[in-house]
Order: C-alpha cells, then sequence, then structure tokens
C-alpha cells in the first residue's frame, strides 16, 4: 500500500509592500527553503510565486529564479500559475481575471520554459461561476480547502484525491487542502505528520494528501525562521518523508492527475477556508460565530456539526468596511475606463473598413489612446488589484497605509495613462452611483483631481486623487469594533513564546492600545460637518469623550451642479438640527464644493438658523500620510515649521495650516476664512498582525472650529480651501 502526499507552497508579497519586507522573506524563507529543496532531489513539490515577487526577484536576486528553473528542468517541481498580481478572481472583472492568468501564464512559459496546468486560486477564495473563467484560461486543475468540499457534503474520508466540477459544461480539477496538514506543518514533529499519512496508506493504494499554504510559515511567521531553519525542522522533515519513500511518494499534482482518476464529480458552494470566512462577519455576528464553535467543541459535537457550519463570504468585507467598498469601486471604475478604451481602440483600428468612423482628430490612424498606453494603463489597473489592501484578517491588509496607497497609486497612474489625451487642462462631473449603496455620488474630475463627494452621507469627500503625486490623500482608516479587541492577551515576547500558527488570541505589542480600539460612528471621511458645545477642546473631540451635537455628519442633501468660469462644483444642502439646552434647535446647513483649475479644492459654507443657537462649527478632515516620523513629514503653522503631525496641537486662533509631506513630495495648505481655531491630531487605530496586536498610524485629522451665535433667521458664512502643492525644497 502507498499514500502520495502532494506539497504545495505559495509564495506571495503584495503589491506596494516595504522593500525590507521583500528582502527580510526572501532572506529568511523563500532562499533557505529553496536550498532544503535543493538539498532533498527526491522530494517533489508544486510551488507558486505571485507576480509582484517574480517582478522583485527579476531585479534584485535573480539567481532564485535560475535556481527554480534549474528545478523545474529535473522535474522535482510543478510551477503553478495564477493570477499575475494575485487578485480575488470573484472580486475583479472576469475579463481581468482571465488577462491576469494569461499574463502569468506566458510569464511562466517564456521563463521556466513549461505551460502551466495547475494554477494557486489566491486565498482559495471560490465562485462556482469560476470554475468556467480558470478553465478557459488553459488551467486543468486547482487546489482549494477541504472546507469547501466539507460544506458541499463530502466526508473526510473521501477528501483523498481529486474531483471534477463544471461551470455551464466547462470542466476543472479541484484538490482538496488538508486542514490537518495546514495546522500541522511546520508546527508539529515530522514524525506526526508521516503518521497520518500512514493511516491514509493503509486505507489503499493511489489515496492523496495535499498540504497547500504560504511559504511564508517556513520562516516570516513570528519564531518559525528558527523553527524551521536553525532548530532544523524542514531538515527532519524532508529527511522523514525519504525515510519512508517505500510507501509514502511525494508528487506533483501532473504526475498524480496523470497516474489516478478522479474520485467524481463535485460542486463547491461559494467559500473560502474557514478562517477567512469567519474574518469576513460583521463584528457581532463573529463573535456569535466563535462562542458557537467554542461550545461545540467543549461538548465534542464539533467534528459532527462543524461541516456544515459556514461564515461569510470574501464580498463580505466590502460591506464591513466603507474603505474597502470605495477601493474597490475605485478598481471597477478605472477597469470599466480600459475596456471603454480597448473597444475604441479595436473600433478604430477598423476604420480603414469603415469609412464613416472617425478618431477625435478625424484621421482613421490617429487613435484617441496609444494602443501601448492602454496596455500599460491595463497592467497598472491589474496591479491596483491586487487582494492584501482590500481586506483583513490575521494580517494587517486594509489597516495598512502603504498597502492601500499603492493600490490607489497604480489606478491612478492608469487613469492618467487613459486621460492622457484630454490637453492640459480640462474637467468633468459625473453624477453616479459609485459606491453601489443605492444614492447618488459626484464625481469631480480635471487635469489635476479627482474628487468624490456623497450627498447622502452629509455631503462628505471621500476621495482626492492627485494625479500628478499619483496620491488620495483621503485614503484614510476607520476605527471599527474588531472581535479581537475583545480578547487580547498578554505579549509574551517572541522569544519567550511557543512556535504556533498566527491564528490564535491577539497579542498586544505595547500598552494603552485599548485607548485606540474605538468605533468611529462615520467613516473618516472629509468635509465633515460638525458641531459641538461652546468651550469643548481638541482632546476632549480626539478621546471622543464629546458627541457631535449635529444631524448633518452624515445626513442626506439635496445638490445641484454648478459651473464658475473655469471651476466645476456642486452646491450641497441639508436641513437639521442641534441639541440645545431648550430642546432642539433648527439649523439648515448649505455646502458649496469646488474643484478650482488651480490646484485647489475649496469648501464654502452657509449656515441658516431656524431657531437660536450658540455653537461650534467645526467641519473635519482626515488626511492619509504613510508615516507621522518628522524626517518624512512636518506640520508648519504660521511661520513655525518641523512640528510634529504626530502629535495633538490646538491654536486658539488661525488662517491656516500647512502638511508637508516629503514621501509625496506635496504640500498640502488649508487656508481658512474667517480666522478660526483650529485642533488637529494623529489618526491611529489598533489592528492585529502576524506579531499582535500594533498600533497604526493611519493619518492626521484636521478640524477647523468658528465660535457661532445665531438668532432665529440670522445667517453665518466661511470658508475652507485646501491646496495641493509641490513640495519646496528648503521646505
Amino acid at each position: 500500500m502507498k499514500a502520495t502526499l502532494i506539497l504545495c507552497i505559495h509564495n506571495h508579497q503584495p503589491v506596494g509592500n516595504l522593500p525590507g519586507v521583500f528582502e527580510f522573506a526572501c532572506r529568511d524563507a523563500y532562499l533557505p527553503f529553496l536550498d532544503a529543496i535543493e538539498r532533498f532531489p527526491g522530494i517533489k513539490l508544486a510551488l507558486h510565486n505571485t507576480g509582484p515577487l517574480l517582478e522583485w526577484y527579476e531585479k534584485h536576486e535573480p539567481s532564485y529564479i535560475e535556481r527554480l528553473r534549474a528545478l523545474v528542468d529535473r522535474g522535482q517541481v510543478e510551477i503553478l500559475t495564477g493570477a499575475f498580481y494575485e487578485p480575488i478572481l470573484c472580486g475583479i472583472p472576469e475579463r481581468d481575471a482571465a488577462g491576469q492568468i494569461a499574463k502569468m501564464s506566458d510569464y511562466i512559459e517564456s521563463t521556466f520554459g513549461v505551460t502551466p496546468r495547475g494554477m494557486w486560486l489566491a486565498e482559495r477564495v471560490w465562485e462556482p461561476r469560476l470554475a468556467k473563467t480558470i478553465a478557459e484560461a488553459g488551467v486543468d486543475y486547482v487546489p482549494l480547502d477541504d472546507y469547501e468540499f466539507r460544506l458541499a457534503g463530502i466526508e473526510d474520508e473521501d477528501l483523498t484525491g481529486y474531483y471534477v466540477t463544471e461551470e455551464q459544461g466547462v470542466p476543472l480539477r479541484i484538490f482538496p487542502i488538508s486542514k490537518h496538514l495546514r495546522y500541522a506543518i511546520p508546527f508539529r514533529e515530522p514524525e506526526e505528520t508521516v503518521a497520518h499519512l500512514r493511516g491514509l496508506a493503509e486505507r489503499g493504494t493511489g489515496l492523496m494528501a495535499l498540504f497547500g499554504d504560504d511559504g511564508e510559515k517556513f520562516g516570516v511567521w513570528p519564531g518559525t525562521h528558527s523553527h524551521v531553519y536553525m532548530g532544523g525542522w524542514l531538515e527532519r522533515f524532508f529527511g522523514t518523508l525519504e525515510e519512508n519513500s517505500d510507501w509514502l511518494t511525494t508528487s506533483t499534482f501532473a504526475e498524480y492527475v496523470d497516474r489516478e482518476p478522479p474520485r467524481g464529480r463535485a460542486h463547491l458552494p461559494t467559500a473560502s477556508y474557514p478562517e477567512m470566512m469567519e474574518w469576513a462577519l460583521p463584528t457581532p455576528a463573529r463573535q456569535s460565530y466563535e462562542g458557537m464553535l467554542a461550545r461545540l467543541e467543549k461538548e465534542g459535537t464539533l467534528p459532527e456539526w462543524g461541516p456544515f457550519l459556514s461564515g461569510g463570504i470574501w464580498k463580505g468585507f466590502q460591506a464591513k468596511y466603507d474603505e474597502s467598498n470605495v477601493m474597490a469601486r475605485k478598481m471597477y471604475r478605472v477597469s470599466d475606463k480600459v475596456a471603454s478604451q480597448q473597444r475604441a481602440n479595436d473600433l478604430l483600428r477598423g476604420a480603414e473598413s469603415h469609412p464613416s468612423i472617425r478618431t477625435a482628430g478625424g484621421r482613421e490612424d490617429d487613435p484617441v489612446v496609444d494602443v501601448g498606453l492602454v496596455a500599460r494603463a491595463r497592467n497598472e489597473l491589474w496591479k491596483g488589484q491586487c487582494n492584501c489592501a482590500y481586506w483583513h484578517g490575521v494580517f494587517g491588509g486594509l489597516y495598512l497605509p502603504h498597502l492601500r496607497s499603492a493600490i490607489y497609486r497604480h489606478l491612478i497612474r492608469a487613469e492618467n495613462l487613459l486621460d492622457s489625451f484630454r490637453g492640459e487642462t480640462w474637467d468633468a462631473v459625473e453624477v453616479v452611483d459609485h459606491d453601489l449603496d443605492g444614492n447618488a455620488e459626484i464625481v469631480l474630475e480635471s487635469h489635476w483631481a479627482n474628487v468624490f463627494i456623497a450627498p447622502a452621507r452629509g455631503g462628505t469627500i471621500f476621495e482626492l486623487d492627485s494625479r500628478e503625486a499619483e496620491v488620495n490623500f483621503l485614503a484614510t482608516m476607520s476605527r471599527y469594533d474588531e472581535a479581537y479587541h475583545h480578547s487580547v492577551a498578554e505579549d509574551c515576547g517572541d522569544e519567550d513564546c511557543d512556535v504556533r500558527t498566527i491564528h490564535g488570541a491577539a497579542r498586544a505589542k505595547e500598552d494603552g492600545l485599548e485607548a485606540l480600539a474605538g468605533v468611529d460612528s462615520v467613516p473618516r471621511r472629509s468635509a465633515v460637518d460638525r458641531f459641538y458645545a461652546p468651550g469643548t477642546t481638541a482632546a476632549e473631540v480626539a478621546g471622543g469623550t464629546v458627541a457631535d451635537v449635529g444631524t448633518f455628519a452624515d445626513g442626506r442633501c439635496e445638490f445641484e451642479l454648478r459651473r464658475d468660469g473655469s471651476a466645476v462644483g456642486v452646491v450641497l444642502r441639508q436641513d437639521g438640527s442641534l441639541s440645545a439646552a431648550n430642546g432642539r434647535a433648527r439649523l439648515s446647513v448649505e455646502k458649496h464644493v469646488w474643484l478650482l483649475p488651480d490646484g485647489a479644492v475649496r469648501v464654502d459654507y452657509e449656515l441658516a438658523a431656524g431657531d437660536d443657537a450658540n455653537i461650534v462649527f467645526a467641519p473635519e478632515w482626515n488626511l492619509a500620510f504613510l508615516t507621522a516620523s518628522t524626517d518624512y513629514l512636518r506640520l508648519s503653522h504660521e511661520g513655525y515649521r518641523r512640528k510634529d503631525a504626530g502629535k495633538l496641537w490646538e491654536f486658539p486662533e488661525s488662517r491656516g495650516i500647512a502638511f508637508l509631506d516629503r514621501l509625496s513630495g506635496r504640500a498640502l495648505r488649508f487656508t481658512f476664512e474667517p480666522a478660526g481655531g483650529l485642533w488637529t491630531w494623529p489618526l491611529e487605530t489598533a489592528s492585529q498582525s502576524e506579531g499582535g496586536l500594533e498600533r497604526v498610524f493611519q493619518g492626521v485629522t484636521v478640524v477647523a472650529n468658528w465660535p457661532v451665535v445665531l438668532t432665529a433667521g440670522s445667517r453665518a458664512s466661511c470658508s475652507m480651501t485646501l491646496a495641493v502643492e509641490p513640495l519646496e525644497e528648503e521646505e
């Protein structure tokens, strides 16, 4: 009796990850793992490196590519394809999914000289419709989690080979990844894994067990480098497999498929691995789900009922986190632009046979956008589809500013390429349900910026793209209630902790993080119209100890589009009320948002009182920066420079403030009319990472504030202007 073990390793670093992280992961995981494979030529496995890593290898570690090619040539390693920049396939347009798979397969053929048959599916996020997309991209088989098979009613004892699924008559082979092996390797001794596999061999010949997981758990996850390499775990593991080669065979997917028939047909539901489906749930539901699992485990009935328990789905992250949704909507918007331009170019290339068709310039051989520019824009779009910044689980993901910033950088770059034909100055206005919430949003575009406004959510601004800097300066992150905020364990220190998976209880990396674990009442957008009682301080607002007494921060506005000379804008009107000593005071707010042609956005306010009111009007802006370090970000206020933007500041009277950002090369300058109070403080969150709960700087909150005393029927006005300018050397 013989059993087969398929080892499938997936290596990935996100688009936009820090250079030091690439270097660290390569040094501590990817290269030493390759060393071990070379020392054990009898061990066969499948390997997948994502596009961002392959591009990094080519530039910084070309020997990795050369050594991997040698392993492929001798038949020891099977290379899997995938979507090049590692998107979640169900989270992007189908045309982009097919294109990204084709890009990776072409790369593998040209670099390694083989045609890939199998594919790694990002985060194993599966929807039944994907079978057709994947198979038609030339893929024969895909590994998925055994949990997804169990949700389809397939018993554990039958998950010993591959199955065939189909969509619209197009077949695809699917392999079940063993959760038992995912949790055992490399955290338990090799002998335990071999004992588990022996039980498989005793059941009959041809049965298979599949380990498929991240290569980062072999050196990047906390404590794993010393355990896997310095402690000799991987050497012992491969050695133990070789010692048992008389009954245990390591194999590639291709060899197994060519040797063994399928176990049968299977149709899997929309799902992923169980942790992902748990993370995707809203926090109250996730807490209930975790409680139910704990209860069943305590009762000993989890093995019986577990296969029928399903959490959320990956797209649930876009309902859970406003930031994920608006980023995804931006990506879809850019994808539509790329596809539209491609269709136009295809049509124009056929203009010779259709003389009635003419280009913008009236010449048949002059397409609106060069074909090469469209291809470059498409590749930038694909980089902007990398999955990591769109969700959050154990890893920082969505909470990491540099990952979100990278997504926007590539999407804005794609737009710039597509809009390059418009000329030096231009503008456009669009009314569209951009975020798919059932309400209209306003999109103001010009040669220098994109501004997105949500009339149904207080007339707030939620995206401000500097086209030249390729930065969305409003890509901040709100504070959300996370399940792990309620179950933080003491930090035991990396050296004292046992090596374990990263799915356990969160550990706090520092004291005092509970102060950051609050919940924002509305997303951290900008031009948020807040009202506070007289005497309110910056510390009280920043600490969340005082309440906004108005109804305007997230209320519904009526709106009208406007043009004033070379400026485009929108007028937003909202009737609401304020909490006052004698009850509610009626108030109307009219807000004019202008995209000016000279690199500025201006917001003009007029407050009209229906009742007497004594109040502080305090519009809030939340600006995204990558770091609070004074080496890169400085606050300048009325002649005082080099102030620390990572601290709370309160100025009793101010006409403006500037943030000097060396990373973007831009100065963001606010001016206020009339002069008023000014509060500013760092925007920080407490989020989970592989190493524990940590403080993450998300940007800076800026609040101009004007004391306003109104009598019924009276009015007051004020204005704020944000200019985005190139940073001068002396600044």
